[in-house]
C-alpha cells in the first residue's frame, strides 16, 4: 500500500495557535490563505478570551461568525484564561465553554495545550487530565481543573503532546544516528538546538520524537486512551514573520524528497515585536513561500489539509485490511479515533493499495460494503476514492 495518495510524496498541516490574533488580521490572514490561494488548512479558536494583556484577541465568543469563514477543526483548550485577573478557572468554566461549543454546532477534532494553563493536559501542566490530585503525605483530592471528559464528550481524538520535533517529516522510521544527524545538520540548527534547550529547562523533560511516529496512542491518568502527536518547528520562528522561513521553498523540497507528514506549528495572528504597529500583517516573505505551497500542492506531489483530515487519514490507513484471495479492502475501526466506519467519515478520502483488481473489488466498513470509485494506475496501483 502507498503510504499516500498516488502521486504525493508528503503530506503538511498547519497547526496554528490564535494567540495575539485581532480581528483585523484574521480578516487579512482568511482573504489570504483560505480566500486568495484556496489552501485547505484547518485552523484553532479560542472559545473565549480573558487575557487582560490582549483585550481584542479573537475567540467564539466574540466573533462565532469566524466558524463559517473557512474550516476549524481545533481548540486552544477550553479558552484564553492567561494573565486574566481575578478571573479564576475550574471545571464549571469548561462546562460552559461546552455548552457554547454544541451551540455552535462545532465538533473540534483536535486539542492543543495553551502556555501555563492550569487545564492542559500535557504541555506544563497535566492537571486538565486527572481526576484527582494527591499530595505528598498521601493526601488526595478532587481536581476542578480535570475536563478530559469533557474534552472527550466535545469530539477531541488528537491532542498535541507539548513538544516541537526538529525532525522535518515523520511517519517514516529514523536510526538513532539520522535522529541525531537531523539536529546538528538541519540549516536550522542553532535555533533548533536552542530552542531544545530551552524546552528541557523549562519542564524538566527531555524533547520527545514519538519514535518518529505521526501519532501514537498515549493512556491519560483518568484511564482514556487518545492519540497524541508532535508538532515541527521552531519556537522562535512560530509568527506570521517566521512562518516564510518555516514553509521555504527548499525545505519543501526537502520534505518531498523525504517523504513523510509534518504538522508546522505557528501562530497565524502574531506578529514579530518589531512590526507591532505595522499596516501590514503577512510579510512578502512569507507570501512568497505560501505561494510557491500552492503551486508545490497543486502539481500533486504534496498533500495539504487539516491537521484533524491528516490524522484520521493516518490512523484509517494503518488499520486498513488488504485480502488479495477476496479481492477486497476492509476498513477496520480503531477504537479511539473511530468507534465504527461509515460513509460519512471517509468523504473525500483516498487510498492508492497494490495487488488488488479493479473488476469485482468490494470495500468494506464494519456495517457491510461502501460505495467507492477506482482508479488504476500503471504500477499494478489502484487508488480507491470516497465522493
Amino acid at each position: 500500500m502507498h503510504a499516500y495518495p498516488h502521486g504525493a510524496k508528503a503530506w503538511l498541516a498547519l497547526s496554528s495557535d490564535p494567540d495575539n490574533t485581532v480581528k483585523r488580521d484574521w480578516d487579512d490572514l482568511h482573504r489570504a490563505i483560505w480566500e486568495q490561494l484556496g489552501l485547505p488548512f484547518g485552523d484553532t479558536a479560542f472559545i473565549d478570551s480573558f487575557n487582560q494583556n490582549l483585550p481584542d484577541q479573537v475567540s467564539l465568543r466574540q466573533h462565532p461568525e469566524i466558524l463559517k469563514a473557512h474550516l476549524f477543526d481545533g481548540i486552544h483548550t477550553w479558552g484564553d484564561y492567561m494573565w486574566a485577573g481575578n478571573k479564576g478557572y475550574h471545571r464549571p468554566d469548561a462546562e460552559a465553554a461546552l455548552a457554547r461549543l454544541r451551540e455552535l454546532d462545532f465538533k473540534p477534532r483536535v486539542w492543543v495545550d495553551h502556555s501555563y494553563f492550569q487545564g492542559n493536559m500535557l504541555h506544563n501542566s497535566r492537571y486538565g487530565s486527572m481526576p484527582v490530585i494527591q499530595d505528598r503525605s498521601g493526601h488526595a483530592y478532587p481536581n476542578p481543573a480535570y475536563t478530559l471528559d469533557l474534552v472527550h464528550a466535545a469530539g477531541v481524538r488528537y491532542l498535541w503532546d507539548g513538544s516541537i520535533t526538529p525532525v522535518l517529516g515523520q511517519d517514516r522510521p529514523l536510526s538513532d544516528w539520522s535522529q541525531q544527524r537531523a539536529r546538528e545538520s538541519s540549516s536550522l540548527d542553532t535555533s533548533l538546538r536552542l530552542a531544545a534547550r530551552r524546552m528541557r529547562a523549562m519542564t524538566g523533560a527531555e524533547v520527545r520524537h514519538h519514535d518518529n511516529l505521526a501519532y501514537r496512542p498515549h493512556r491519560f491518568p483518568d484511564g482514556q486512551t487518545l492519540y497524541t502527536f508532535q508538532r515541527h518547528g521552531v519556537w522562535e520562528w512560530a509568527d506570521i514573520d517566521g512562518l516564510g522561513a518555516l514553509l521555504a521553498p527548499d525545505r519543501i523540497e526537502k520534505l518531498i524528497r523525504t517523504g513523510g507528514t509534518c504538522i508546522a506549528y505557528t501562530h497565524l495572528g502574531k506578529r514579530h515585536a518589531r512590526r507591532t504597529n505595522s499596516d501590514r500583517h503577512i510579510t512578502d516573505g512569507t507570501m512568497r513561500s505560501l505561494e510557491n505551497l500552492r503551486a508545490t500542492w497543486q502539481s500533486g506531489a504534496l498533500m495539504l489539509s487539516s491537521v484533524s483530515r491528516m490524522l484520521d487519514y493516518l490512523v484509517l490507513r494503518d488499520h486498513l485490511e488488504i485480502d488479495s484471495t477476496e479481492n477486497a479492502v476492509r476498513l477496520v475501526p480503531d477504537g479511539i479515533a473511530f468507534t465504527r466506519i461509515t460513509p460519512d467519515l471517509l468523504q473525500g478520502h483516498r487510498f492508492t493499495i497494490t495487488g488488488l483488481r479493479t473488476s469485482g473489488l468490494r470495500v468494506l466498513g464494519d456495517s457491510g460494503a461502501l460505495a467507492f470509485t477506482t482508479e488504476p494506475f500503471g504500477d499494478n496501483a489502484i487508488t480507491i476514492a470516497f465522493q
